[in-house]
């Protein structure tokens, strides 16, 4: 009995052993199942992209024979090509193409280029991608895209640029003399007949003394808008502090009157920059505070803080702040905040900002501050 037993254990064993091995094997062929059909639901969602896609897709080996085209790369060719080598049904070439960047896609780098092909003289934005086979072979996938339109309209767009700033040079050029005389006869007829007008000839004389300064202010603001874009960039290393004790000694009757605090960080680094260009974006943005802070304007606060990129500046103060909080739209020329009304301005100044920053590779923004008021910031590339 003993035996028999024992013979029934180890049978008993045995069972639960394949019972084991079996539910291993069933969920490893659930497991199987899932894979296919994960496989073949991105094998049906990469098909509908490749058929939703209005440009070139092929893909090639190693050695260059096309392996796959999309109907739009057949429409190219004439016909289906694969087993073919690419260069010579795509660019009519008899060896590899001096753009190509098979090497560099078959060592896993996806390279993504504009190029002109002298087949046809048109512009194509060209992504092409590794792709890795189950038998340890890589090929490469070329997704290719006519942009010929859009260089056209770059191409427009660039002409019409250089027309409109030639324009802008021509204006403010032929403008500034016309209002310097208006100004200066204006106010020598105020200075030598002021006593023989009557009171509405003088009050008429006044508001052209200010109209033709606001259309010098204007003139002024245009040229330094130019400048911002088209000026060469002078990048040297400067003193940052000494710019801001320009700026503060500049503004200092205007601060001391309104009994407003200044305040800097205590350290400040050097940095690489232009330096007119900096001087003129603080002055705007300590201009700006002073002009659209308000009566309870008590404090103005320059920030900076760095990364491994940039330096980032900041202009904060206590003011009234942006009303509706659009700061994105300032930074668009002639465009100003619904609280600027009742000062006078071109709304070109942080339109210059932004030039600047974009040409130092940094950017511009604002923010409302913590409280009250408003903060406006630049970063500038380390690397300039």
């Amino acid at each position: 009995m003993a035996d028999q037993d024992k013979a029934k254990s180890e049978l008993i064993d045995e069972l639960v052993i394949l019972r084991q091995r079996i539910a291993e094997l069933e969920a490893i062929e659930v497991r199987h199942e899932e894979i296919e059909n994960t496989l073949r639901e991105r094998e049906e969602r990469y098909r509908a992209m490749v058929k939703a896609f209005d440009g070139i897709i092929y893909i090639c080996s190693e050695d260059f024979h096309i392996e796959f085209m999309n109907e739009e790369c057949i429409k190219r060719a004439g016909y289906d090509a694969i087993g073919e080598l690419c260069y010579q049904v795509l660019h009519d070439r008899d060896s590899v193409c001096p753009w190509c960047v098979n090497e560099r896609v078959l060592k896993g780098e996806t390279v993504r280029w504009e190029v002109q092909s002298p087949k046809d003289n048109r512009w194509y934005y060209a992504v092409n991608a590794p792709i890795y086979n189950s038998d340890g072979t890589v090929s490469k996938q070329s997704m290719i895209m006519d942009i010929t339109d859009r260089k056209e309209m770059e191409e427009a767009l660039e002409r019409s640029a250089e027309k409109i700033k030639r324009f802008a040079y021509s204006v403010s050029h032929d403008l500034k003399s016309p209002a310097a005389a208006i100004y200066g006869l204006t106010k020598r007829l105020h200075e030598r007949y002021g006593d023989s007008l009557d009171e509405k000839g003088r009050r008429y004389c006044g508001q052209i003394l200010k109209a033709s300064l606001h259309v010098g202010a204007l003139i002024e603001k245009i040229n330094a808008y130019i400048e911002a874009k088209e000026a060469p960039l002078s990048a040297e290393e400067i003193d940052v502090r000494e710019i801001l004790q320009i700026i503060k000694d500049e503004f200092s009757p205007r601060l001391t009157i309104r009994q407003i605090t200044w305040l800097e960080p205590e350290i400040i680094p050097a940095i690489k920059a232009d330096k007119l260009s900096m001087l003129r974006v603080f002055r705007n943005f300590v201009d700006n505070a002073l002009k659209y802070g308000g009566e309870d304007l008590s404090e103005i606060s320059i920030g900076y803080q760095g990364n491994d990129s940039f330096h980032i500046f900041s202009v904060s103060d206590n003011g009234e702040g942006i009303r509706g909080g659009d700061y994105d739209s300032l930074f668009t020329a002639f465009r100003r905040d619904v609280t600027s009304k009742a000062v006078e301005g071109a709304g070109l100044g942080l339109a210059i900002v932004s030039e600047i920053a974009e040409r130092h590779k940094g950017t511009v923004w604002g923010e409302p501050g913590k409280d009250q008021g408003a903060t406006f910031f630049i970063s500038v590339s380390r690397d300039l």
